[in-house]
């Protein structure tokens, strides 16, 4: 896999398998995404709008998912956390389920690590663990080329806490 696709690339794999109203919202769903990530930079150096795409492709080509809801809760994963975009916004832009997904996602300061990740395991039957896994999934792949040995240990201490979570839930019998 080519890990710098692009966003021409997403909407080519999805468009012959939605309908036009469904792709029409993953447009706007980068759009809005694009907005909130205009000027940022990934510590790799890459603009960051280049994650939210790589993650949404990851659900398409990796795990065979052609679900708006997931596909665009990836690329606005970051945008409450990073902008002044709200959960009410995205609730208003696209639907509530969109918004509860990238609410859940939205790791805020004052919460830790592991409730964070409970939150988000609790609400599985939103799809939130999915784009959860390849949001690491792609913040594990593009580590080697970050600078910073702090976000370096920091990203693999939750991926090894997410892997952990992962692993009970699949000898629980939750899939």
């Amino acid at each position: 896999m080519n890990y710098e696709l692009n966003f021409e690339y997403l909407i080519e794999r999805v468009t012959p398998q939605m309908d036009a109203e469904q792709v029409a919202q993953v447009y706007r769903a980068y759009e809005v995404a694009h907005e909130a990530h205009t000027g940022q930079t990934r510590d790799e150096g890459t603009p960051y709008i280049v994650h939210p795409i790589r993650v949404a492709v990851s659900i398409v080509d990796e795990l065979n998912l052609y679900s708006p809801k997931l596909i665009c809760s990836a690329l606005l994963h970051d945008v409450i956390e990073d902008s002044a975009v709200t959960r009410e916004d995205i609730g208003r832009m696209f639907d509530e389920e969109i918004a509860e997904v990238v609410w859940l996602l939205t790791k805020l300061e004052e919460v830790r690590l592991s409730e964070y990740l409970a939150r988000i395991e609790a609400a599985a039957h939103t799809g939130a663990p999915i784009v959860k896994l390849c949001d690491r999934l792609d913040n594990l792949r593009s580590v080697a080329h970050t600078p910073l040995h702090d976000e370096l240990q920091r990203w693999l201490e939750e991926a090894r806490a997410d892997l952990t979570r992962l692993e009970t839930m699949l000898k629980g019998g939750h899939r």
